[in-house]
């Protein structure tokens, strides 16, 4: 039997997927990461560029997607 992720919705009430794209506040600025797992109360994220992990409440989310964010993505691991 397989356990059931559970629904969480970002700051603006869009549903939020694994491996999503978010922002999200860090040391007084904002991060941009992308969603790795699901907790029952908070979600585990990666910070793009880094290897560290955290888990943020779901309403400090905001989902971004477009180009913009893919350009930000692709220049991300090419310098990395």
């Amino acid at each position: 039997m397989t356990k059931e992720l559970p629904k969480h919705k970002d700051k603006l009430g869009r549903d939020l997927e694994i491996g999503d794209c978010v922002v999200y506040p860090q040391d007084n600025s904002l991060a941009i990461g992308l969603i790795k797992k699901f907790n029952p109360i908070m979600i585990k994220v990666s910070a793009i560029g880094r290897r560290r992990e955290q888990n943020k409440y779901p309403q400090d989310l905001l989902k971004v997607d477009g180009p913009e964010v893919s350009v930000y993505l692709l220049t991300k691991s090419k310098n990395n």
